[in-house]
């Protein structure tokens, strides 16, 4: 349904006088193109009205043409707690916020976007993608523990989604619950034997173990890693991880052909900076190690002060 039907239903809905008035402002309004006042119309119908969804999912419409997004889904899922049963309006909702959601996280607002990611989760209980999104946004929170408990209720709805199974094992990990992790990446290589995200990820947690002094995890690394890398050999994370096993091992040429494979691929985090410093520094050129230390500087500022 066009903002203008939607508008024009509005100001036909037995209502208190004023907030018919309100709708009809906001038609006119909105046939003209003028959103804001449109909008603000609707708002007023919504208070004078407040029993009335058609007021709130007419607002939606508006905010959402305006590119206000996360505005747009506050009231369409107002709209939708006011009229349940209303499944057009609860596949826009769904739809709407999970784009918003993905926008959210490309830019780095976690805060806001968990914040989107409950509401979300309460509004849509048997929605697997409704509790990966709240997965993913708990665990960039570092709720980890919170951030599992999601991501099994996803897996659980969606038994076939490789991403719930790779992020319950990440957010596991993140926790320290290392054993629960590595039995999650087992049991996804064995049922997404060709998803390079869980060997990807199931690498990352070995090579965290092998750094504990784990002899079999550092058996493992290498492999699992390389696996993931034949796979998609675009994974820079892989080859980050890598770049520190075979900084581990004394091999600093192999080292730093890893860390430039990752930057190549689009690594440009404060970890790989300063790795490339150290291999740098033990392969003796020092001039190059002390400006990769002053990015891995600049890097660790910026990602301080990067609002989260």
């Amino acid at each position: 349904m066009t903002a203008g039907i939607f508008l024009l239903a509005l100001a036909l809905v037995a209502e208190p006088p004023a907030a018919i008035e309100s709708a009809k402002r906001a038609y006119a309004a909105a046939q003209a193109g003028r959103w804001e006042e449109a909008a603000t119309a609707l708002r007023e119908a919504a208070r004078l009205a407040p029993a009335n969804p058609l007021y709130r999912t007419g607002l939606g419409g508006i905010l959402e043409k305006q590119g206000r997004r996360e505005e747009a889904v506050a009231e369409f899922t107002a709209a939708l707690r006011l009229d349940p049963a209303n499944r057009q309006l609860r596949d826009r909702v769904g739809a709407l916020a999970l784009d918003t959601g993905a926008e959210l996280a490309r830019a780095g607002r976690f805060r806001a976007g968990l914040k989107l990611a409950r509401e979300h989760a309460a509004l849509f209980p048997d929605s697997p993608a409704a509790f990966q999104m709240l997965g993913l946004f708990l665990l960039r929170t570092h709720e980890n523990p919170a951030s599992a408990e999601a991501y099994q209720r996803a897996l659980q709805l969606d038994p076939d989604s490789a991403d719930a199974s790779v992020g319950l094992g990440i957010a596991q990990s993140e926790a320290g619950l290392t054993a629960e992790a590595a039995r999650t990446f087992t049991a996804g290589l064995q049922r997404f034997p060709r998803d390079a995200m869980h060997r990807q990820a199931y690498g990352v947690l070995l090579v965290k173990l092998a750094e504990t002094g784990d002899g079999e995890a550092a058996r493992q690394a290498r492999p699992m890693l390389l696996s993931a890398l034949a796979l998609n050999e675009s994974l820079a994370e892989s080859h980050y991880q890598l770049g520190l096993l075979e900084l581990a091992a004394g091999d600093a040429p192999g080292a730093l052909a890893s860390l430039e494979r990752a930057a190549r691929h689009g690594l440009d985090d404060s970890r790989r900076h300063y790795a490339t410093a150290r291999a740098l520094r033990r392969l003796g050129r020092q001039a190059e190690a002390e400006a990769a230390l002053a990015s891995f500087r600049r890097r660790k500022a910026a990602e301080e002060a990067a609002p989260r």
